[in-house]
């Protein structure tokens, strides 16, 4: 017998049409795109800072208490405990630290390849306080697909990688929506249905990956691989969130059921912040 969730991991949407970002094709000078600019905690009010024992990644905020993020960033994970830090500027800067209570990494993680369902989810031990520096992020719906060329803004920290300028602080670099057949070229092994490519300049790198794509402040992407090292080609691979759109409400659910009072759980799948509370 079918469950709720069943039906809704396995059974299309009906009358839902595939649709595109932006709405009509627009030329774009590949090489007229921003660079790596260091950036204000208002303008990317949903990142995060993770960090378990020496390591660090970047997560995006989807809730008070859920962080999206790349299951990369767990795979030298221990058993470390997790914190996320929301609100700053800096590595190094104030903001809120709450702790991790559990993460949920995809069940098909590295199925087709070392990046396949590269995505995980984070439920945090306490409600962030949403101000002008913390807000949640809005996600891209299902069956969404950005057009090839589209410019997108990727987020990350400054880390070793890059110049000293950089060190500890947020960046966000613009990056250019290239076709798979173009990323075949050097990365042919690691692409799947549940990843796309862009292509970025040199100065564009990051040092770190799981932070948020956006496309005109909707959450379309997740930095899985690529952006991090000069010696690379200019390629960064990243997480499709139209394609986990209805993996990261289910398990928002699951994840708040289990840990949260739920108001109205018929409502859900809305997921706002304000129907669970803190059980």
């Amino acid at each position: 017998m079918f469950t709720f969730e069943l039906l809704l991991l396995c059974i299309p949407s009906p009358g839902v049409p595939y649709t595109y970002l932006p709405e009509h094709e627009t030329v774009v000078n590949s090489w007229s795109y921003n660079t790596n600019i260091v950036t204000d905690i208002k303008q990317l009010p949903y990142h995060v800072l993770i960090v378990y024992g020496s390591k660090y990644c970047s997560g995006t905020l989807t809730g008070s208490r859920t962080v999206v993020t790349a299951a990369t960033c767990f795979v030298r994970n221990k058993g470390e405990p997790i914190v996320v830090k929301a609100g700053s500027n800096s590595m190094v800067g104030s903001g809120q630290i709450i702790s991790v209570l559990e993460y949920k990494v995809h069940e098909y993680f590295q199925n087709l390849s070392n990046l396949d369902n590269d995505i995980a989810l984070l439920i945090l031990k306490e409600h962030v306080l949403f101000d002008g520096n913390v807000i949640k992020a809005q996600l891209v719906e299902s069956e969404v697909a950005l057009r090839e060329s589209t410019p997108i803004k990727v987020s990350g920290w400054g880390g070793p990688h890059l110049p000293v300028k950089y060190l500890n602080l947020l960046l966000q670099s613009e990056m250019i929506v290239i076709n798979k057949a173009e990323c075949e070229i050097s990365h042919k092994s690691l692409l799947t249905p549940s990843n796309f490519c862009v292509k970025y300049r040199s100065e564009g790198r990051l040092s770190d990956n799981g932070g948020g794509a956006t496309f005109k402040n909707i959450l379309v992407g997740i930095l899985s691989w690529g952006a991090n090292s000069k010696d690379q080609y200019n390629v960064a691979i990243l997480t499709n969130v139209s394609y986990f759109e209805r993996w990261i409400k289910l398990n928002t659910i699951r994840f708040l059921t289990k840990y949260c009072v739920v108001k109205e759980n018929s409502k859900l799948l809305g997921i706002h912040s304000d129907e669970y509370v803190e059980s």
